[in-house]
């Protein structure tokens, strides 16, 4: 008798079923929080793997993922890592580490020392040419930010586009004033938006958005926008709380048929004025 395990007759291949774990092994190899290449942001503002190979502002990368975790640090390396789930809040910090003996704390970028506890916002990137993974860690106030800021746009987009919407970025930086003077904080740049994990697992390019409304632009010139509902400008009657005459009919007197919005409100206007000594007198029973 064979011991050949029969695969799925729905798959076509052993690919996605493909496992290099050990059984109690709870860290297998490349399931850690580092996926791939570990990507830095330098103070001279320059996108560097681990290696000190630096990346081109011209690369083009998804960003598939994101993490927050805490982790312990002990000769510039974490032994111990919390993973927050979503929605949860980071525990204290500065409670953790006032735990910790003095003797274990390092010295920051202030030259301060500080806690092993450190509070770590990740980034997961994916080259889609060469389905290269990078992942980038940041415990500064600037990498939180442009993660934050990533994050804002693809709710905002998902809202607008689906739940399965991503942004493919370009690695950039930004001015940020800091406590230790005027440094470049990390940046990314929305080139376009994709669609992931069609039916055939295909990537979807997105229709870019329409460009912007220029007030001077001519009518002809301003797209129409089909995704949101339009809303209307209120009338004249409910601008004005009153029933107003049909100046269009040909019946109207005086020919008011094609004046302007502005004289029609002004010809309104003497009209209620001339009205209100009529409510007056009724009012005094005169």
């Amino acid at each position: 008798m064979s011991n050949i395990v029969k695969k799925d007759p729905a798959s076509i291949d052993n690919f996605a079923g493909w496992e290099d774990g050990v059984e109690g092994d709870d860290q297998p190899q490349n399931a850690g929080i580092i996926q791939g290449s570990l990507v830095k942001f330098t103070n001279e503002a320059a996108w560097v793997t681990r290696d000190g190979d630096e990346l081109s502002a011209n690369l083009e990368l998804v960003a598939v993922d994101v993490a927050r975790v805490v982790q312990r640090w002990q000769d510039q390396q974490p032994i111990e890592t919390i993973i927050l789930e979503p929605h949860q809040k980071f525990p204290d910090i500065e409670e953790m580490n006032e735990k910790i003996p003095r003797k274990e704390w390092v010295k920051g970028p202030d030259g301060q020392l500080r806690g092993p506890w450190q509070a770590q916002h990740i980034l997961y990137l994916l080259d889609p040419n060469t389905m290269d993974k990078f992942t980038f860690p940041t415990g500064t106030t600037g990498g939180r930010i442009a993660i934050r800021e990533l994050r804002d746009k693809l709710v905002w987009m998902r809202r607008l586009r689906g739940p399965n919407v991503y942004p493919v970025i370009t690695l950039a930086d930004k001015f940020f004033p800091t406590r230790y003077g005027r440094r470049q904080r990390p940046h990314f740049v929305i080139r376009r938006w994709v669609r992931l994990g069609g039916d055939g697992g295909e990537v979807e390019a997105l229709p870019p958005p329409p460009p912007p409304l220029d007030e001077f632009a001519k009518p002809a010139d301003k797209p129409a926008q089909q995704d949101l509902p339009l809303v209307m400008e209120p009338s004249l009657a409910e601008e004005m709380d009153d029933e107003i005459p049909d100046f269009g009919s040909e019946n109207t007197e005086g020919g008011l048929k094609h004046l302007h919005r502005s004289q029609i409100l002004v010809a309104i206007s003497k009209r209620t004025r001339r009205r209100k000594p009529a409510r007056k007198q009724q009012a005094s029973g005169v």
